[in-house]
């Protein structure tokens, strides 16, 4: 009996404490109850001991706050599953799956499941790309996209620089929509497809609701594959073989603004196309065969229906305009999927495992398990180097301290940090100085993205918080 009441005291120390110390952590999060419960609905994937938390300088009890910022979010309906991954020093020291692909709660997350990275994809794809062509001496950041790019020439956007591009300083606007390219303009018709089969599409308004439908134009889509139509943007859409071009071609003609800081999706789609064009072959075959599949991850890809059955990838969204069901293995962003589903801006999906292992090799200067992917000077050159303003890094997203509104990262993180986001809910953040890489993946968008709940509650920044509180031992 004494030893029962002595083991009762020391929980009850423990619990008082962790709370105590945490209450910081959730101000601004939009639940009530109690944020320290039994872990029965999370999956716990590494096998990390204690004396590996303390060989890299982690504290194991404050790092268990990120169970409670995430079970809060779950609650809340922020997203409805999650993965967070922590690398320290090489070794994962917080690997957790939270939730469901769905609110129905009828599949769990998993280690496995893959995610739409939406923009993570950039850096986590395209940049690669380039920091590999760039390392072969293939490129070099002040040439001109034109170079490469030949529906560029003669236009305004002839001078536009690979280095303005990765900056996004090269005037291009944020984004073009290229659905309007296939869709009767200020159509509110029902939708019919070339193979004159009826098609319903739908946008939801920012409440969620779903709204106008949209009739396509004769000669641009169709239900079933062919020739003319081999773009697969959903299960039952396909779109011409014309759309690429016509795409690019829509790039070409708008008007160049000034070359400030613009975040625009239309630099990485031009970088993917530099790639291909250097290369020779499409953006994913070159980074399975230089990265991802000597890497041995294999839960990254484009196209992840190819490679992977659908109930290995979480859905994204209920519906969105160029599909009549989930939008589960296909591309949520509509210039992505409208390209094939492999751009510059968007199409990468993986687990948050694969993430991490891909940001490892950068931190490790380019090297993993014994291979070199990259040369040491082409990762410190692409992971150092910062645009004039002090915005962007060569590609990366960094670390705003001085604008707490526009700062993605924690303030704890130090300006050295790179990484990325992506609107489907994902980060992923490395810390050069600390040996330090943070994966968040989720599905915040499902089942309709109109409002921004994980970044109105700043979740991905509070567990980054709870990461660099978790490094320090008193």
């Amino acid at each position: 009996m004494k030893k029962l009441t002595i083991t009762i005291l020391v929980l009850s120390f423990f619990l008082i404490a962790s709370v105590q110390a945490g209450n910081n952590f959730f101000s601004g999060l939009p639940v009530d109850g109690a944020f320290f419960e039994a872990a029965n609905d999370t999956i716990k994937s590494n096998k990390t001991t204690l004396s590996s938390y303390k060989e890299v300088g982690m504290n194991l009890v404050k790092l268990g706050r990120i169970d409670s910022i995430v079970k809060a979010g779950i609650r809340a309906r922020v997203f409805p599953g999650c993965q967070v991954f922590v690398l320290k020093g090489g070794k994962p020291v917080y690997d957790k799956c939270f939730g469901n692909y769905t609110y129905d709660a009828i599949q769990k997350v998993k280690p496995t499941t893959m995610y739409d990275l939406a923009s993570l994809s950039k850096t986590t794809g395209t940049l690669l790309a380039i920091m590999k062509l760039y390392d072969n001496g293939k490129l070099r950041i002040s040439d001109k996209a034109s170079k490469y790019l030949t529906f560029l020439q003669g236009t305004d956007k002839e001078g536009i620089t690979i280095k303005e591009l990765l900056f996004h300083e090269s005037g291009l606007p944020a984004y073009l929509d290229f659905y309007r390219l296939i869709v009767e303009k200020n159509s509110t018709a029902t939708v019919s497809a070339s193979a004159k089969r009826k098609v319903q599409t739908a946008i939801p308004d920012k409440n969620g609701i779903i709204g106008t439908n949209l009739h396509y134009k004769e000669g641009w889509v169709s239900c079933v594959p062919s020739a003319e139509y081999p773009i697969q943007v959903s299960d039952e859409l396909y779109v011409s073989n014309r759309l690429h071009d016509a795409a690019m071609m829509r790039i070409a003609s708008t008007k160049l603004c000034s070359k400030t800081y613009c975040y625009s999706c239309l630099n990485f789609i031009l970088l993917k196309e530099i790639v291909e064009t250097i290369s020779g072959t499409t953006l994913d075959m070159f980074l399975n065969n230089e990265f991802y599949t000597p890497m041995k991850l294999n839960n990254i890809a484009y196209l992840p229906l190819k490679t992977h059955k659908k109930e290995e990838v979480a859905p994204t969204l209920k519906k969105n305009l160029l599909c009549n069901g989930e939008v589960q293995g296909y591309v949520n962003d509509l210039d992505a999927a409208l390209l094939g589903g492999v751009s510059g801006n968007a199409g990468l999906f993986a687990s948050a495992r694969d993430v991490a292992m891909v940001y490892q090799m950068l931190l490790n200067k380019g090297e993993m398990d014994g291979k070199r992917y990259l040369s040491a000077e082409t990762c410190r050159f692409f992971t150092t180097t910062t645009s004039a303003s002090g915005r962007r890094g060569l590609g990366f997203d960094k670390p705003v301290p001085g604008n707490p509104k526009h700062n993605p990262c924690s303030i704890s993180a130090p300006p050295v940090v790179y990484g990325h986001t992506g609107y489907t809910g994902t980060c992923c953040w490395v810390d050069p100085v600390n040996s330090l890489i943070y994966v968040f993946l989720s599905n915040r968008t499902f089942p309709y993205d109109g409002v921004n709940k994980l970044a109105k509650t700043g979740i991905r920044t509070k567990i980054q918080d709870v990461i660099y509180q978790a490094m320090k031992q008193h």
